[in-house]
Order: C-alpha cells, then sequence, then structure tokens
C-alpha cells in the first residue's frame, strides 16, 4: 500500500483538485434562447451568503438571517448527462452552456412560501414533492445553483427544486473556513426546512452532499432535540452523498434523526479520492462516513448505506456520482420513469435490505446497496 504523506498529499490536491477544476464558475445573465430546446430549472434559493448589493447574486462571505431568491436556469440541450459546462466565453453558447434567465430577490420568509406554493401548483407532475439540496465544499454560488439545475433536469424534473447554498469559500485551501461556514448556517437552513413545512409541499426530500451533508445532520440533530413534529412527519428522506463527516460524529447525529422516523440514506464508495484527500488533511486523519466499506463501521441501526464503488462516478475525483455518472443517472432515471421512486421503495418494501443489486441492462455497472444495520 502506497503511504500517503503530506507531500504527496499536495501532490494529488493540485492534480486532482485545481487542475481538474478549470475556471470557476459564474452567473451569466442572457436572453431566453428561440430555436433551442433546452430546459428551464426554476430554482428558488435560499442562502446565508452575503448578496452582491443590487444584485441576487451572492459571494463567499456570510450574512444573517437567511436571503431568498429564485433563478430561472437554463440547462442546454446539447451536453452529456451528468456534465454542467459554464461559457468559456461572452456572449454564451447557449446549445452548449448553461446560464441564468431571470433572477429575483424575495422579500422574506412568506414570498419564499410563496414562491414553492407557485411552483407546487404550476407543475402538478411534481405530486407536492420538494427537494432541498444543500452543496458541498469548495462551492461557489454559481457551481453549487447550476448543479442542482443539472441533477433537476437529469433526474426528470420531478420535485420543486430549492437549493440552501451556504457561504464556502470556494477555494481547496478554504477547508477550515468552510468548515466554520457550516457551524455559522445551521440557523439558517433550520428556519429554511421549518418554512418549507409551511408551504403546500406533501413530502420533502433533503440532499446534501460532502460538508453539506454535516451542515445538514447538525440541523436535523438540533430539531430533533427540540421536536419540530411538523417537520418530521413530511420529510420523506434524508439522503447524504459522500458525506464528509466524522464517523463519531454522526453516531451522535444520526440515532435523534432516525428516532423521529426519517430514513436516513448514505450513499459511500471507497474509490472516493476526495474524502481522502479530507482525512490526510485533518490532523487526526479519522474515517470519513462518505468512506466506509461497511454498514458496520457505523455501528447505528437503521441507517441505509448505498455502496456505488463499482460505479463509474463520472469524474470528479469519485466524490459525486449520483449527479455525474451517466450509467447511474440513466438506471435511476429509468427506475423512476416506471413509477418507482428507489428511496420509497425502500422504506416502505425493504429494498435494499435483502441486498438487492440494481443493473443496467447493456452497461457494465452495478450498484450494490448494503443491508442497513439491524436487518
Amino acid at each position: 500500500m502506497t503511504r500517503l504523506t503530506r507531500r504527496r498529499f499536495a501532490t494529488l490536491a493540485a492534480a486532482g483538485l485545481v487542475a481538474g477544476c478549470g475556471p470557476r464558475g459564474a452567473i451569466t445573465m442572457v436572453d431566453a434562447p428561440v430555436g433551442l430546446d433546452g430546459t428551464v430549472a426554476h430554482m428558488i434559493v435560499a442562502t446565508s451568503r452575503r448578496e452582491v448589493e443590487g444584485q441576487p447574486i451572492f459571494t463567499r462571505a456570510r450574512a444573517t438571517p437567511p436571503t431568498f431568491a429564485t433563478f430561472d436556469v437554463w440547462v442546454p440541450p446539447d451536453r452529456a448527462v451528468g456534465s454542467v459546462k459554464f461559457p468559456d466565453e461572452q456572449p454564451p453558447d447557449l446549445a452548449t452552456d448553461f446560464a441564468t434567465l431571470r433572477a429575483r430577490r424575495l422579500s422574506g420568509e412568506a414570498a419564499f412560501i410563496q414562491a414553492v406554493n407557485a411552483s407546487l401548483a404550476a407543475n402538478p407532475g411534481y405530486e407536492g414533492r420538494v427537494s432541498l439540496f444543500v452543496h458541498g465544499f469548495n462551492t461557489n454560488f454559481a457551481e453549487g445553483l447550476y448543479r442542482h439545475a443539472q441533477i433537476y433536469a437529469d433526474y426528470g424534473k420531478r420535485a420543486a427544486p430549492v437549493q440552501f447554498a451556504w457561504p464556502s469559500a470556494a477555494s481547496t485551501k478554504g477547508y477550515i473556513y468552510d468548515r466554520e461556514s457550516v457551524l455559522y448556517s445551521r440557523d439558517a437552513l433550520e428556519s429554511t426546512i421549518a418554512a418549507l413545512t409551511r408551504t403546500n409541499a406533501r413530502e420533502i426530500n433533503l440532499i446534501a452532499h460532502s460538508m453539506g451533508a454535516l451542515l445538514m445532520m447538525e440541523t436535523l440533530r438540533t430539531m430533533a432535540r427540540f421536536g419540530y413534529p411538523e417537520v418530521f412527519a413530511r420529510i420523506n428522506a434524508v439522503l447524504l452523498l459522500s458525506p464528509d463527516i466524522e464517523i463519531d460524529v454522526f453516531r451522535t447525529q444520526a440515532p435523534p434523526v432516525v428516532a423521529r422516523g426519517a430514513p436516513i440514506f448514505v450513499v459511500v464508495s471507497t474509490r472516493d479520492r476526495a474524502l481522502m484527500l479530507a482525512r490526510i488533511v485533518r490532523t487526526e486523519r479519522t474515517p470519513r462516513v462518505g468512506a466506509i466499506s461497511s454498514p458496520q463501521e457505523l455501528g447505528i441501526d437503521d441507517v441505509t448505506v448505498i455502496d456505488l464503488s463499482n460505479v463509474d462516478a463520472g469524474g470528479g475525483m469519485g466524490h459525486f456520482a449520483l449527479a455525474r455518472s451517466p450509467e447511474l443517472i440513466g438506471l435511476l432515471r429509468g427506475l423512476g420513469d416506471n413509477g418507482i421512486d428507489v428511496l420509497e421503495e425502500s422504506r416502505q418494501r425493504g429494498l435494499f435490505a435483502g441486498g438487492v443489486s440494481l443493473i443496467q441492462q447493456g452497461a457494465d455497472m452495478l450498484v450494490a446497496p448494503l443491508a442497513p444495520m439491524g436487518q
């Protein structure tokens, strides 16, 4: 086994996290294109980031209370599934580039609730579902927003998309700043989740990636300890994608949430290089939840672990397969098109409990869910 020294870590970080990213994303405002069959994702945003004065665009700086806005994001027609492309030049090529058609600052929480209700009413196909997405480490506002729009489009527009944007430094050197920003943003996320339960949403899926999973679980742990029965009655699932959380910390977060009836799904991969680097950058080198190899490592009952180690993650250092992998997106979207909600089925019928393997016909791809602890 190759020893990952700090010098080797620096080399890997430079190669994988810097050179691999290219220019950082930015919001580009354009007029609606004519003659192109793309997707317009109406994104509703709550954020603890500071607003650029006079514009509904947000920086890495922190702000409280949360700010609300809506963005109509253009998802171009000529792109690979799982991909997000920012413009290389101006004006952007709207056949291939993501852009923003409209942006509007909302006046407060009441307007946020009204915007969610309007989205649900205008889209009967949502069937009263809302998906709240929390981005991860090293993500600026535009990158988190456009990635969520890509997920929304690629998975078939099945729920009203709500984005929670916390103030990441958007830098590979900003790990400590980002973790502090997570702690800073707990109250803002709590008030956002509570506000969603005052909408007309029938069910709410809470989805968080990487360090955003730490923010999600810290917030839900607090809410579970103080009650919030109306919140937990609406939560359909908590989906943690490659969570950058220490295992010991997760063991204190998950039990009160599960006890309130919220199903937790943890998507992991032993080939997640980003979490390997996150472990090394911390002095204690403690293992991360998103990189476990078996449910027994968690030692928690009733948390479902889904292992994607055998899936082509579609780039991104193996850190975001559910968003980037065309094969996995095709499989899960196909199940949805046939009326199968994987999270709902697994909760009601024990889909993952039997160690069921889902294989996409004709593709060399395997999703191997691991049985939940205690089953």
